[in-house]
C-alpha cells in the first residue's frame, strides 16, 4: 500500500518541478517585449544601415545599459560603427529602452545575412527588494534579425580569368548607320542654312529719328491745320477732338518712340514717366481725356466749344 502511494507522490513532484520553469519563463517575457527594426531590408557590402532594438517593460525593472559598448558587441560578421540608448516612460504605464546600432558588414558572395543575438541586462525591482541587498543582473536575450544583401556582380558575369572569343563584325552593320546618320545631319543643315538666308534677306522697320526742328514743323502744321476747323457744327466739334487726339498719339509714337496707339491715358502718363518725361505726363493725360469725353461720353459736345481754345493753347504749350 506504501509503495503506490510513494510513486504517485513522486510523479506529483517531478511534474511540478517540470511545470515551474515554463511558467516563469512565460512571466519573464510579458514583463518584457523586444522587437527589432532595421532601415533598409537589403543592403550593398559597405553600406552603413540602422538597426533598432525596442524594449518595451514594466516599470520595476531596470536595464543595465552602462556596458552597451560597440566595444563590448560582438556582432560579426558585422562591424558595430556607432551605438546609442534612449531611455523614457511609455503609455500605458510602461517603459521604453531603445538602442540603435550602426552596423556595417563587408561578406559578399551570400544573398542574406543574420544579425547575431546579444543579450540586454535587467534588473527585477520592489519595494521589498529596494529594501534588500541589490539583486544580480538577469540577461534577456535580442532575438537575431536577417536582412538581405544585394549583389554587385551581374549574371553570368566572367570570372578574371575567363575569356570571351571576339566577334568579328560585318562591314554592313556600321556603314549603313554611318550613311542614316550623315544623311540626317546633312538634312539639319540644309534646313538651317535656308532658315538663317531668310532671316538675312527678310525686310526689318527701321526706327525713323525725328530731329527736334522736325517735330517744331509737326507742331506748327497741325495747330494751323487744327485752327482752320469750323465751330458750327458737332461734326465739327468731333472732328476737331479727333484731331487732337491723333496727333498727340502720333506725336508719342514718332517722337518719343511710345507705342500710344492702343493706350489709355493713364497708361500713356505711366509711360511719359517711365521716359522720364513727368513734366509731360500729366498735361497729355488732361488732354486725352477731355477729348475722349467730347468723343464718347453723352454730353461732351455741351463743353466743345468751352474747351477748344483750352487744349490748343496746351498742345502748342507741351509738344
Amino acid at each position: 500500500m506504501r509503495k503506490p502511494i510513494a510513486i504517485c507522490l513522486l510523479l506529483s513532484a517531478l511534474t511540478t518541478i517540470g511545470a515551474a520553469p515554463p511558467a516563469a519563463k512565460k512571466a519573464k517575457q510579458e514583463r518584457i517585449s523586444i522587437t527589432t527594426r532595421v532601415d533598409r531590408t537589403a543592403l550593398w557590402v559597405g553600406d552603413t544601415f540602422r538597426y533598432t532594438v525596442r524594449a518595451l517593460h514594466d516599470p520595476d525593472i531596470e536595464f543595465v545599459w552602462d556596458n552597451l559598448k560597440k566595444e563590448n558587441l560582438n556582432l560579426a560578421p558585422f562591424v558595430v560603427r556607432d551605438l546609442s540608448v534612449r531611455q523614457g516612460p511609455f503609455g500605458g504605464n510602461k517603459r521604453l529602452l531603445e538602442v540603435t546600432l550602426f552596423l556595417t558588414t563587408y561578406e559578399s558572395g551570400q544573398t542574406e545575412l543574420r544579425i547575431p543575438s546579444f543579450n540586454l541586462y535587467y534588473f527585477p525591482r520592489s519595494r521589498a527588494q529596494e529594501k534588500a541587498q541589490d539583486t544580480p543582473a538577469e540577461p534577456f536575450p535580442v532575438p537575431p534579425t536577417k536582412v538581405g544583401l544585394r549583389s554587385t556582380l551581374a549574371g553570368e558575369a566572367l570570372r578574371p580569368r575567363d575569356t570571351k572569343e571576339i566577334r568579328e563584325i560585318a562591314a554592313q552593320e556600321w556603314l549603313i548607320p554611318l550613311i542614316v546618320g550623315l544623311l540626317g545631319m546633312t538634312s539639319l543643315g540644309v534646313a538651317a542654312a535656308s532658315w538663317a538666308w531668310s532671316a538675312l534677306r527678310a525686310e526689318r522697320p527701321r526706327k525713323r529719328s525725328i530731329t527736334r526742328r522736325t517735330k517744331e514743323r509737326m507742331v506748327q502744321d497741325f495747330l494751323k491745320r487744327a485752327r482752320g476747323i469750323g465751330k458750327e457744327s458737332p461734326q465739327d466739334h468731333l472732328r476737331f477732338y479727333s484731331e487732337v487726339s491723333q496727333f498727340v498719339r502720333e506725336y508719342l509714337s514718332e517722337g518719343l518712340a511710345i507705342d500710344a496707339a492702343g493706350l489709355t491715358p493713364d497708361e500713356i502718363e505711366t509711360a511719359l514717366k517711365n521716359r522720364g518725361r513727368d513734366g509731360l505726363g500729366q498735361p497729355t493725360k488732361n488732354i486725352l481725356q477731355k477729348c475722349e469725353q467730347v468723343l464718347y461720353t453723352r454730353n461732351g459736345l455741351e463743353r466743345a466749344d468751352q474747351w477748344r481754345d483750352e487744349v490748343l493753347a496746351e498742345v502748342g504749350r507741351l509738344f
